[in-house]
């Protein structure tokens, strides 16, 4: 039995909510091992720091400033800079006189350096990251960072960061070779692939009439669903100009589901082009949110076309679960790598370069007129997923690593 440290940005209370991280932590307890998770509570709750036991293992739940659908820039910089401090002073207090065998955190803001590397001396044992972020490239890439001085600041701050780790587990085998061409002063050992992970469920069962007539949709809609975040990094703007390129194809819809910090300019800019085609929800729990995805017909992956850095999309690993065919728009660097993922080896779904508006319009009118294709990609995606995405083989994978060291 081994005692093991998750330090989290989000990990929900709800036993049965089910998330990257959360799925993780409970793949960890169920296999024996003892698990504290840290993560934080936003000062908008108005909820102390708080430590106890949730669905059978450790929480500590550290108070710190707004760092999510923070409309405010500066408030969420104050946070960013602030979290660490808070982190830090809390695990010290609470955990301080407990042993740990292995730290595991993720990408951004949470790995930091000034956070990890005491935790490592103090409590003498090894630490993971998962990469889920190239921070400052990606920043840079679009647009949110143009200081080089600021960028060079951040880029010293990262190298301080992945030094500190003993395996940097990435998502896919573009951002392993990635990491390994641009960071030459990484040992490349410890730069590792780790695939995004899921429960295992059984497909979801619903009355697609019903569900459809709930968000009042008629079962001959087409509905093309993005679900999560709303960000600069989606680039969501894409997707806009393709409901305008198919806005005469009256069966074609487009919903959009979640927050993010585009949200508001992105309804804005539909309501000004006057697409009666896209509709806007706010985040819904979990269990609906799947419930409704699975009525729709087509779910989207989006990336700005500036990116220069690999990323592989969490959200595959949703789409793949409810037997969602896949429509992505992406940059170049994600097309080499997450496009040849998803077309050639699990075969789940189609893309274009994300901006060729004329080229995704092509792809999802292929995909539109081929029922028998989308049933298909359905089909594949959600066999990838059960043969090669359960949180079992990410666990494995993690255990694995640790085992070399």
């Amino acid at each position: 039995m081994k005692n093991i440290l998750f330090i989290f940005l989000r990990h929900s209370e709800n036993k049965d909510d089910s998330t990257l991280t959360k799925d993780l932590a409970d793949e960890f307890f169920r296999n024996g091992n003892n698990i504290t998770v840290v993560t934080i509570t936003e000062k908008k709750y108005n909820r102390q720091t708080q430590f106890k036991v949730e669905n059978g293992y450790e929480v500590l739940r550290v108070k710190t400033g707004n760092y999510f659908n923070v409309n405010s820039k500066i408030e969420k910089a104050i946070t960013s800079l602030t979290m660490i401090k808070c982190l830090k002073k809390e695990i010290f207090n609470f955990l301080g006189e407990k042993k740990y065998d292995l730290i595991i955190t993720h990408t951004p803001f949470i790995s930091a350096h000034d956070l990890i590397q005491p935790l490592k001396i103090y409590f003498n044992c090894p630490t993971f990251l998962i990469l889920w972020d190239i921070f400052p490239q990606n920043a840079k890439d679009i647009g949110m960072m143009t200081n080089s001085i600021l960028f060079k600041f951040f880029k010293y701050k990262e190298k301080k960061m992945l030094l500190s780790y003993d395996r940097i587990l990435c998502m896919s085998p573009g951002n392993v070779e990635y990491m390994r061409k641009n960071y030459d002063y990484l040992d490349k050992n410890k730069i590792k692939l780790l695939r995004n992970w899921a429960k295992i469920k059984p497909i979801v069962k619903i009355d697609k009439s019903v569900i459809r007539q709930k968000y009042r949709y008629g079962l001959d809609d087409f509905i093309i669903a993005f679900g999560g975040n709303m960000g600069k990094p989606q680039k969501l703007e894409n997707i806009l100009k393709l409901a305008e390129k198919v806005r005469d194809k009256e069966q074609i819809k487009f919903l959009f589901v979640g927050s993010g910090t585009e949200k508001d300019s992105l309804e804005r800019l539909a309501k000004k082009e006057q697409l009666s085609n896209v509709k806007f929800l706010n985040q819904v729990p979990r269990a609906d949110y799947e419930v409704l995805i699975s009525a729709c017909d087509l779910g989207v992956v989006s990336l700005d076309e500036r990116f220069t850095v690999p990323n592989f999309p969490s959200k595959t690993t949703d789409y793949f679960k409810l037997g969602l065919p896949i429509l992505a728009s992406l940059d170049r660097a994600a097309a080499a790598d997450y496009g040849q993922f998803l077309q050639k080896e699990a075969k789940g779904g189609m893309f274009a370069e994300a901006g060729n508006v004329d080229k995704l319009e092509e792809v999802l009118l292929k995909l539109y007129d081929d029922k028998e294709l989308r049933v298909t990609l359905g089909k594949n995606g959600r066999k990838y997923y059960e043969e090669n995405l359960g949180v079992e083989k990410a666990y494995k994978t993690i255990v694995n690593e640790w085992k070399t060291l």
